[in-house]
Protein backbone atom coordinates (compact mmCIF):
# COMPACT_ATOMS: atom_id res chain seq x y z
CA UNK A 1 0.00 0.00 0.00
CA UNK A 2 1.36 3.54 -1.25
CA UNK A 3 1.50 5.68 2.42
CA UNK A 4 1.12 8.59 0.76
CA UNK A 5 -2.11 7.59 -0.10
CA UNK A 6 -5.09 9.26 1.31
CA UNK A 7 -8.31 7.82 1.99
CA UNK A 8 -11.71 8.54 0.32
CA UNK A 9 -15.16 8.41 2.21
CA UNK A 10 -18.19 9.03 0.80
CA UNK A 11 -20.72 10.36 3.06
CA UNK A 12 -24.17 9.39 2.03
CA UNK A 13 -27.29 11.54 3.79
CA UNK A 14 -29.75 13.60 2.97
CA UNK A 15 -29.85 15.96 6.04
CA UNK A 16 -27.06 18.93 5.41
CA UNK A 17 -26.81 18.64 9.04
CA UNK A 18 -25.80 15.39 9.42
CA UNK A 19 -22.62 15.40 6.84
CA UNK A 20 -21.74 18.25 8.21
CA UNK A 21 -20.17 17.32 11.84
CA UNK A 22 -19.32 14.00 10.12
CA UNK A 23 -17.43 15.78 7.26
CA UNK A 24 -15.39 17.66 9.27
CA UNK A 25 -14.37 14.94 12.21
CA UNK A 26 -12.94 13.09 9.00
CA UNK A 27 -11.16 15.42 7.18
CA UNK A 28 -9.36 16.23 10.71
CA UNK A 29 -8.60 12.39 11.03
CA UNK A 30 -6.90 12.57 7.79
CA UNK A 31 -9.51 11.29 5.24
CA UNK A 32 -10.89 12.99 1.43
CA UNK A 33 -14.33 13.28 2.07
CA UNK A 34 -17.13 13.43 -0.36
CA UNK A 35 -20.91 14.15 0.01
CA UNK A 36 -23.77 12.72 -1.65
CA UNK A 37 -27.32 14.09 -0.86
CA UNK A 38 -28.98 10.22 -1.22
CA UNK A 39 -28.43 7.01 -2.04
CA UNK A 40 -29.17 7.91 -5.86
CA UNK A 41 -26.59 10.55 -6.03
CA UNK A 42 -23.99 8.29 -4.28
CA UNK A 43 -24.99 5.36 -6.76
CA UNK A 44 -24.06 8.14 -9.63
CA UNK A 45 -20.79 9.51 -7.94
CA UNK A 46 -19.28 6.23 -7.05
CA UNK A 47 -19.66 5.28 -11.03
CA UNK A 48 -17.47 8.12 -11.75
CA UNK A 49 -15.40 7.72 -9.07
CA UNK A 50 -12.86 5.76 -6.61
CA UNK A 51 -13.76 5.42 -2.99
CA UNK A 52 -11.97 3.69 -0.86
CA UNK A 53 -15.10 3.42 1.98
CA UNK A 54 -18.78 4.71 2.26
CA UNK A 55 -20.23 5.71 5.54
CA UNK A 56 -24.78 5.79 4.60
CA UNK A 57 -27.51 6.72 6.70
CA UNK A 58 -30.33 4.05 6.39
CA UNK A 59 -33.31 6.20 6.09
CA UNK A 60 -33.55 8.43 2.57
CA UNK A 61 -35.85 9.30 0.18
CA UNK A 62 -35.50 7.94 -3.13
CA UNK A 63 -32.96 5.20 -2.44
CA UNK A 64 -32.50 4.41 0.57
CA UNK A 65 -29.23 3.08 2.56
CA UNK A 66 -30.36 -0.94 2.39
CA UNK A 67 -31.33 -0.63 -1.87
CA UNK A 68 -28.02 1.26 -2.02
CA UNK A 69 -26.18 -1.21 -0.51
CA UNK A 70 -27.74 -4.21 -2.13
CA UNK A 71 -27.10 -1.73 -5.59
CA UNK A 72 -23.44 -1.49 -5.16
CA UNK A 73 -23.29 -5.12 -4.07
CA UNK A 74 -24.30 -6.47 -7.69
CA UNK A 75 -21.40 -5.05 -9.28
CA UNK A 76 -18.36 -7.42 -8.70
CA UNK A 77 -16.23 -4.16 -9.08
CA UNK A 78 -17.02 -2.89 -5.80
CA UNK A 79 -17.67 -6.41 -4.14
CA UNK A 80 -14.41 -5.92 -1.75
CA UNK A 81 -15.60 -1.95 -1.03
CA UNK A 82 -16.25 -1.14 2.78
CA UNK A 83 -20.19 0.08 3.01
CA UNK A 84 -20.69 1.36 7.06
CA UNK A 85 -24.29 1.95 7.65
CA UNK A 86 -25.48 4.53 10.51
CA UNK A 87 -27.99 3.58 12.91
CA UNK A 88 -29.50 4.13 16.16
CA UNK A 89 -28.18 2.26 19.05
CA UNK A 90 -31.15 0.03 19.88
CA UNK A 91 -32.09 -0.43 16.19
CA UNK A 92 -31.37 -4.05 15.91
CA UNK A 93 -33.67 -4.79 12.72
CA UNK A 94 -31.13 -2.36 10.77
CA UNK A 95 -28.81 -3.67 11.97
CA UNK A 96 -29.47 -7.20 11.06
CA UNK A 97 -30.49 -5.84 7.42
CA UNK A 98 -27.80 -3.69 6.86
CA UNK A 99 -25.72 -6.93 7.15
CA UNK A 100 -28.09 -8.69 4.60
CA UNK A 101 -27.89 -6.39 2.33
CA UNK A 102 -23.85 -6.63 2.07
CA UNK A 103 -22.70 -4.04 4.99
CA UNK A 104 -19.19 -4.11 5.88
CA UNK A 105 -20.16 -2.70 9.18
CA UNK A 106 -22.00 -0.33 11.32
CA UNK A 107 -21.78 3.14 13.42
CA UNK A 108 -24.40 3.93 15.92
CA UNK A 109 -26.07 6.84 16.85
CA UNK A 110 -25.70 9.33 18.60
CA UNK A 111 -22.09 9.11 16.74
CA UNK A 112 -18.93 9.79 18.70
CA UNK A 113 -17.42 12.08 16.25
CA UNK A 114 -13.27 12.01 18.04
CA UNK A 115 -13.13 8.47 17.67
CA UNK A 116 -15.23 7.66 14.20
CA UNK A 117 -11.88 8.65 12.23
CA UNK A 118 -10.00 5.88 14.46
CA UNK A 119 -13.39 3.52 13.74
CA UNK A 120 -12.51 4.46 10.10
CA UNK A 121 -9.30 3.58 10.06
CA UNK A 122 -9.71 0.37 11.66
CA UNK A 123 -12.25 -0.58 8.98
CA UNK A 124 -10.14 0.26 6.15
CA UNK A 125 -7.12 -1.44 7.13
CA UNK A 126 -9.28 -4.85 7.79
CA UNK A 127 -10.75 -4.16 4.72
CA UNK A 128 -7.42 -4.07 3.03
CA UNK A 129 -6.10 -7.23 4.66
CA UNK A 130 -9.74 -8.78 3.66
CA UNK A 131 -8.63 -7.57 -0.18
CA UNK A 132 -5.19 -9.57 0.37
CA UNK A 133 -6.38 -12.40 1.18
CA UNK A 134 -8.83 -12.65 -1.00
CA UNK A 135 -6.45 -11.83 -4.23
CA UNK A 136 -4.09 -14.69 -3.00
CA UNK A 137 -7.12 -16.70 -2.41
CA UNK A 138 -7.68 -16.06 -6.52
CA UNK A 139 -4.57 -16.33 -7.28
CA UNK A 140 -4.03 -20.29 -6.20
CA UNK A 141 -7.03 -21.01 -7.73
CA UNK A 142 -5.72 -19.82 -11.29
CA UNK A 143 -2.68 -21.42 -10.66
CA UNK A 144 -4.25 -24.66 -9.51
CA UNK A 145 -6.28 -24.49 -12.47
CA UNK A 146 -3.43 -24.31 -14.51
CA UNK A 147 -2.46 -27.19 -13.30
CA UNK A 148 -5.48 -28.76 -13.57
CA UNK A 149 -5.40 -27.97 -17.23
CA UNK A 150 -1.92 -28.52 -18.17
CA UNK A 151 -1.58 -32.14 -17.03
CA UNK A 152 -4.52 -33.15 -18.30
CA UNK A 153 -2.98 -31.65 -21.50
CA UNK A 154 -0.04 -33.31 -20.83
CA UNK A 155 -1.77 -36.53 -20.43
CA UNK A 156 -3.95 -35.75 -23.69
CA UNK A 157 -0.45 -35.22 -26.02
CA UNK A 158 0.67 -39.37 -25.32
CA UNK A 159 -1.95 -40.18 -28.36
CA UNK A 160 -3.40 -36.83 -29.49
CA UNK A 161 -1.18 -34.33 -30.82
CA UNK A 162 -2.93 -31.12 -31.05
CA UNK A 163 -4.24 -31.70 -27.54
CA UNK A 164 -7.66 -30.27 -28.18
CA UNK A 165 -9.42 -32.92 -26.73
CA UNK A 166 -9.80 -31.63 -23.69
CA UNK A 167 -11.10 -28.00 -24.95
CA UNK A 168 -13.60 -29.51 -26.63
CA UNK A 169 -14.86 -32.40 -24.33
CA UNK A 170 -14.39 -29.63 -20.91
CA UNK A 171 -16.57 -27.29 -23.28
CA UNK A 172 -19.06 -30.27 -24.26
CA UNK A 173 -19.79 -30.98 -20.63
CA UNK A 174 -19.72 -27.35 -19.61
CA UNK A 175 -22.76 -26.69 -22.30
CA UNK A 176 -24.47 -30.09 -20.93
CA UNK A 177 -24.53 -29.18 -17.43
CA UNK A 178 -25.60 -25.89 -17.78
CA UNK A 179 -28.89 -27.30 -20.24
CA UNK A 180 -29.19 -29.74 -17.31
CA UNK A 181 -29.42 -27.12 -14.75
CA UNK A 182 -26.17 -26.59 -12.84
CA UNK A 183 -25.78 -23.49 -11.29
CA UNK A 184 -22.53 -21.21 -12.75
CA UNK A 185 -20.32 -22.27 -10.42
CA UNK A 186 -21.11 -25.63 -10.37
CA UNK A 187 -20.67 -25.33 -14.62
CA UNK A 188 -17.52 -23.23 -13.93
CA UNK A 189 -15.99 -26.14 -11.84
CA UNK A 190 -16.75 -29.22 -14.16
CA UNK A 191 -15.06 -27.43 -16.93
CA UNK A 192 -11.93 -26.84 -15.10
CA UNK A 193 -11.94 -30.05 -13.70
CA UNK A 194 -13.17 -32.11 -17.18
CA UNK A 195 -9.17 -31.89 -18.27
CA UNK A 196 -8.13 -33.97 -16.00
CA UNK A 197 -10.40 -36.62 -16.73
CA UNK A 198 -7.92 -38.75 -18.78
CA UNK A 199 -4.82 -38.27 -16.43
CA UNK A 200 -4.16 -41.81 -15.68
CA UNK A 201 -3.27 -42.35 -19.70
CA UNK A 202 0.08 -41.18 -18.19
CA UNK A 203 0.82 -44.03 -16.52
CA UNK A 204 -0.07 -46.33 -19.52
CA UNK A 205 3.01 -47.98 -21.75
CA UNK A 206 3.28 -46.17 -25.24
CA UNK A 207 2.94 -49.92 -26.64
CA UNK A 208 -1.02 -49.88 -25.72
CA UNK A 209 -1.97 -46.32 -25.84
CA UNK A 210 -0.22 -45.73 -29.27
CA UNK A 211 -0.98 -49.51 -30.61
CA UNK A 212 -2.40 -49.25 -34.13
CA UNK A 213 -4.53 -51.96 -34.05
CA UNK A 214 -7.14 -53.57 -31.96
CA UNK A 215 -5.75 -54.05 -28.40
CA UNK A 216 -6.26 -57.89 -27.35
CA UNK A 217 -8.04 -58.40 -23.88
CA UNK A 218 -4.88 -58.30 -21.95
CA UNK A 219 -3.77 -55.08 -22.87
CA UNK A 220 -7.38 -53.47 -22.80
CA UNK A 221 -7.72 -54.38 -18.84
CA UNK A 222 -4.49 -52.74 -18.34
CA UNK A 223 -6.00 -49.87 -20.34
CA UNK A 224 -9.01 -49.90 -18.55
CA UNK A 225 -6.65 -48.44 -15.19
CA UNK A 226 -6.30 -45.39 -16.21
CA UNK A 227 -9.80 -44.84 -14.66
CA UNK A 228 -8.00 -46.04 -11.40
CA UNK A 229 -4.57 -44.74 -12.04
CA UNK A 230 -6.31 -41.10 -12.52
CA UNK A 231 -8.62 -41.60 -9.54
CA UNK A 232 -5.52 -42.17 -7.00
CA UNK A 233 -2.92 -39.35 -8.69
CA UNK A 234 -6.20 -37.03 -8.10
CA UNK A 235 -7.44 -38.81 -4.55
CA UNK A 236 -7.22 -37.13 -0.91
CA UNK A 237 -6.50 -33.79 -2.36
CA UNK A 238 -8.67 -31.29 0.36
CA UNK A 239 -9.85 -28.41 -2.28
CA UNK A 240 -13.22 -28.95 -4.23
CA UNK A 241 -12.16 -29.11 -7.67
CA UNK A 242 -9.27 -31.51 -7.32
CA UNK A 243 -11.82 -33.64 -5.38
CA UNK A 244 -14.45 -33.17 -8.70
CA UNK A 245 -11.97 -33.84 -11.20
CA UNK A 246 -10.98 -36.84 -8.90
CA UNK A 247 -14.80 -37.81 -9.51
CA UNK A 248 -14.38 -37.38 -13.20
CA UNK A 249 -11.34 -39.21 -13.88
CA UNK A 250 -13.16 -42.32 -11.90
CA UNK A 251 -16.17 -42.36 -12.84
CA UNK A 252 -16.22 -41.10 -16.94
CA UNK A 253 -15.74 -44.65 -18.21
CA UNK A 254 -18.34 -46.03 -16.28
CA UNK A 255 -21.80 -47.52 -18.42
CA UNK A 256 -25.71 -46.50 -17.61
CA UNK A 257 -26.67 -49.73 -17.80
CA UNK A 258 -23.39 -51.27 -15.18
CA UNK A 259 -21.32 -52.67 -18.10
CA UNK A 260 -18.76 -49.83 -17.96
CA UNK A 261 -15.44 -49.71 -15.31
CA UNK A 262 -13.69 -49.52 -12.88
CA UNK A 263 -16.61 -50.38 -10.25
CA UNK A 264 -19.66 -51.14 -12.57
CA UNK A 265 -21.77 -48.60 -11.42
CA UNK A 266 -25.29 -48.24 -12.96
CA UNK A 267 -27.78 -45.51 -13.46
CA UNK A 268 -27.90 -42.70 -10.78
CA UNK A 269 -25.04 -44.21 -8.65
CA UNK A 270 -22.50 -43.00 -11.41
CA UNK A 271 -21.80 -39.78 -10.26
CA UNK A 272 -24.27 -36.84 -12.60
CA UNK A 273 -20.67 -35.12 -13.94
CA UNK A 274 -18.91 -38.32 -14.21
CA UNK A 275 -22.17 -39.26 -17.04
CA UNK A 276 -22.36 -35.67 -18.74
CA UNK A 277 -18.30 -35.92 -19.47
CA UNK A 278 -18.63 -39.96 -20.42
CA UNK A 279 -20.77 -38.86 -23.56
CA UNK A 280 -18.79 -35.58 -23.82
CA UNK A 281 -15.98 -37.74 -23.98
CA UNK A 282 -17.12 -40.51 -26.29
CA UNK A 283 -18.58 -37.92 -28.80
CA UNK A 284 -15.24 -36.39 -29.45
CA UNK A 285 -13.68 -39.51 -29.55
CA UNK A 286 -16.03 -40.70 -32.25
CA UNK A 287 -15.09 -37.03 -34.43
CA UNK A 288 -11.55 -37.53 -33.67
CA UNK A 289 -8.19 -38.94 -34.96
CA UNK A 290 -6.59 -42.04 -32.77
CA UNK A 291 -3.36 -44.01 -33.70
CA UNK A 292 -6.25 -46.86 -34.41
CA UNK A 293 -9.10 -45.32 -35.93
CA UNK A 294 -10.19 -42.41 -38.05
CA UNK A 295 -12.75 -39.64 -37.16
CA UNK A 296 -16.33 -40.69 -37.35
CA UNK A 297 -18.60 -38.17 -39.28
CA UNK A 298 -20.96 -36.53 -36.98
CA UNK A 299 -23.91 -37.86 -38.42
CA UNK A 300 -22.67 -41.48 -37.68
CA UNK A 301 -21.16 -40.46 -34.32
CA UNK A 302 -24.52 -39.01 -33.35
CA UNK A 303 -26.17 -41.99 -34.92
CA UNK A 304 -24.19 -44.38 -32.46
CA UNK A 305 -25.28 -42.00 -29.38
CA UNK A 306 -28.63 -42.15 -30.37
CA UNK A 307 -28.33 -45.71 -29.99
CA UNK A 308 -26.42 -45.88 -27.13
CA UNK A 309 -28.68 -44.20 -25.43
CA UNK A 310 -30.30 -46.14 -22.11
CA UNK A 311 -27.24 -48.24 -22.57
CA UNK A 312 -23.94 -46.75 -22.10
CA UNK A 313 -25.56 -42.97 -21.77
CA UNK A 314 -27.83 -41.26 -19.43
CA UNK A 315 -31.01 -41.17 -21.47
CA UNK A 316 -32.13 -37.55 -19.90
CA UNK A 317 -28.44 -36.53 -20.78
CA UNK A 318 -28.67 -38.03 -24.42
CA UNK A 319 -31.64 -36.23 -25.20
CA UNK A 320 -30.10 -32.70 -23.54
CA UNK A 321 -27.22 -33.00 -25.55
CA UNK A 322 -28.92 -33.00 -28.84
CA UNK A 323 -31.33 -30.15 -27.49
CA UNK A 324 -28.01 -28.42 -27.71
CA UNK A 325 -25.96 -29.50 -30.50
CA UNK A 326 -26.11 -26.41 -33.09
CA UNK A 327 -23.87 -25.27 -29.68
CA UNK A 328 -21.80 -28.21 -29.26
CA UNK A 329 -21.02 -28.08 -33.13
CA UNK A 330 -19.53 -24.01 -32.72
CA UNK A 331 -17.79 -25.75 -30.35
CA UNK A 332 -16.31 -28.52 -32.37
CA UNK A 333 -15.19 -25.98 -34.66
CA UNK A 334 -13.67 -23.55 -32.95
CA UNK A 335 -11.68 -25.68 -31.24
CA UNK A 336 -11.15 -28.28 -34.04
CA UNK A 337 -7.72 -30.31 -35.19
CA UNK A 338 -8.05 -28.89 -39.21
CA UNK A 339 -5.63 -31.94 -40.37
CA UNK A 340 -7.64 -34.57 -38.39
CA UNK A 341 -11.40 -33.46 -38.16
CA UNK A 342 -13.98 -34.23 -40.54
Amino acid sequence: MDKSHVSRILIVDDEFLHRLPMSEALRQAGFRVEEAEGGLHAWTLLQQERYDLVITDVVMPGMDGFELCETVRRKEEFRHLPIVMATSLDDLSSIERAYQAGATDFITKPIHWGLLGYRMHYILRAARIAQTLADRESELLRTRMEIIRRLGQAAEYRDNETGQHIHRMSHYSALMGQAYGLSRNEQELLQHAAPMHDVGKIGIPDSILLKPGKLTDEEFAIMKTHTTLGGKLLDQEPSLLMRTAHTIALTHHERWDGNGYPHGLARDAIPLLGRICSLADVFDALTSKRPYKQPWTVERALDEINQCSGTAFDPHLVRIFFDILPDILKIKAKFSDPLHDS
